[in-house]
């Protein structure tokens, strides 16, 4: 194994509303950093 001294990160899974281009919504589950807002990680196509 690689030390590759990352910083230590705690992530944290979130299901968040994604209005889709066609208006109906889904809930998508996306990975973020605990203390960050979870609308800045949001990866909808």
């Amino acid at each position: 194994m690689t030390d590759t001294n990352m910083t230590e990160t705690h992530l944290e899974m979130r299901w968040l509303p994604v209005t889709a281009p066609d208006g109906r919504t889904r809930m998508e589950a996306v990975w973020v950093e605990v203390g960050q807002p979870a609308a800045a990680h949001s990866h909808a196509a």
